[in-house]
């Protein structure tokens, strides 16, 4: 059988200054670098610097979605391609994967989540393999050889410190991530309780579930933690730098899944305090024994994570998590379509 090169990758967004989904065009660039050619099918463009061609499905202009699932079968039909890989969004199996296996275009999915619906089942049926950041995602397939587990992607070169020793604050905890019930925020904001008076906790990221980012301003309330929780809101990819260089620690307590920030900040000497089955994935020595907002703090107070310096943590990320890495694990399977 031939090596397979012609790739379509199809993802929900294309904008390099996206506070969630910029990093998508960082793993094209690498799939290129690899010898793939690359078609992308997104559901949305805006900023981008045209280096490799992209077809939207138009959400940026208004088209609804009548309209863009016309011209998501247009683009299927049309463009040349040999393989067929789908970012986080198993609906376009579903929508278009008859054809795929009709026409023997062999599809690939990602997906780092732990719930089950009809399109993933969809998936498990079609896919050649799903490939999962860890265990804990896709556990509906952890008997089945479809499911592999590949670790993070994170572009080491991209996000490069600059090595200034500056002084990082210790007692400012931070957290980068999507403000969602899954992410768990309360323990980390009940947390405080638990510490000095001097530590306070900084929150990044884009409000998702508008009930429960008001849930959390009002716990915030309740607790009379207004002068120690502040919500920052979003923040584009390339000033995430600036962020995570001015901290040491980042909390994060997503039950079933690791979030990318977590790694992207160890690149910069933060130390995640995450929950147990998180901190095994990563790679991490130490951890908190427990998931509660008492664990959290005394694990924190304890300071041994601060033995475990950005040398330590950098190098986790560049042997389980690197992009590169990840693009090759996969681009093995892909390129010979098993």
């Amino acid at each position: 059988m031939r090596e397979i090169k012609k790739l379509l990758f199809i993802t929900q967004k294309i904008h390099e200054n996206d506070d969630d989904l910029a990093f998508t065009i960082l793993w094209i660039n690498e799939f290129i670098r690899q010898g793939f050619d690359v078609r992308v099918i997104c559901l949305e463009k805006r900023d981008f610097n045209n280096s490799f061609p992209v077809y939207s499905l138009g959400k940026e202009n208004g088209v609804g979605k009548i309209g863009r699932v016309v011209t998501f079968l247009r683009y299927v039909f049309t463009i040349k391609y040999d393989a067929v890989f789908v970012h986080m969004n198993p609906e376009y199996i579903t929508l278009a994967g008859w054809w795929w296996f009709l026409t023997k275009k062999p599809m690939y999915l990602w997906y780092t989540h732990y719930t089950m619906h009809v399109h993933l089942f969809l998936s498990g049926m079609l896919c050649k393999r799903m490939f999962a950041a860890t265990k804990q995602s896709l556990p509906q397939y952890n008997r089945s050889a479809k499911k592999v587990i590949t670790g993070h992607g994170i572009d080491i070169d991209f996000w490069g410190d600059k090595n200034t020793k500056e002084e990082k604050s210790q007692k400012e905890l931070l957290t980068v991530h999507r403000i969602c019930r899954s992410k768990r925020l309360e323990l980390v904001i009940q947390s405080l309780l638990h510490l000095d008076q001097d530590y306070t906790l900084k929150i990044y990221g884009r409000d998702v579930e508008k009930d429960y980012y008001k849930e959390l301003q009002e716990l915030v309330k309740k607790l009379h933690l207004e002068s120690r929780v502040r919500f920052m809101g979003p923040v584009p990819m390339e000033e995430l730098k600036g962020v995570y260089f001015k901290h040491r620690i980042m909390v994060n307590m997503a039950s079933e899944t690791i979030d990318k920030t977590m790694l992207e900040g160890m690149l910069f000497g933060l130390f995640p305090v995450t929950t147990p089955g998180n901190s095994k994935a990563i790679g991490l020595p130490i951890y908190p024994k427990d998931e509660t907002p008492e664990a959290l703090a005394g694990f924190i107070k304890t300071g041994e994570w601060n033995k475990y310096d950005k040398h330590f943590l950098r190098n986790i990320v560049k042997e389980k998590h690197s992009l590169s890495a990840l693009i090759r694990k996969m681009g093995e399977y892909i390129k010979k379509g098993k």
